[in-house]
């Protein structure tokens, strides 16, 4: 089995998928801070049920944010696509592939955030 130095990633490869985790990041912050539905709701509430849920009635998101997400997803399949079928692939012995996409991932990652200290 290969280490993980032993796959030299092309650098463009490397920097599409570095940038697809960012990508992914922003998607989730702008999830986090916006309606849970895009779309106006009425919401609903089934808690007395054996499985509750509620969600509050939501005017959705405005055009600009759903303009602004539509083209972050966008971005990311392209991303995707390319990562997924990067030349580099074809030259890592099939057995090897799985390990070499996985230490990709982990190799882009962003370094996770220092907690801050309170007090």
């Amino acid at each position: 089995m290969p280490d993980q130095n032993a796959f030299n990633f092309p650098q463009d490869l490397f920097d599409a998928r570095r940038e697809l985790h960012e990508i992914h990041a922003e998607l989730r912050t702008m999830q986090a801070g916006r309606p849970w539905s895009v779309e106006p709701n009425d919401g609903w509430d089934d808690s007395a049920k054996w499985y509750p849920s509620v969600r509050p009635a939501t005017e959705g998101w405005s055009a600009e944010d759903t303009a602004a997400y539509t083209a972050l997803q966008e971005r990311a399949r392209e991303l995707s696509a390319f990562v997924i079928t990067h030349s580099f692939w074809s030259e890592v012995a099939a057995a090897e592939r799985a390990e070499a996409r996985s230490k990709l991932i982990h190799a882009t990652q962003p370094a996770p955030a220092e907690p801050t200290a309170t007090g």
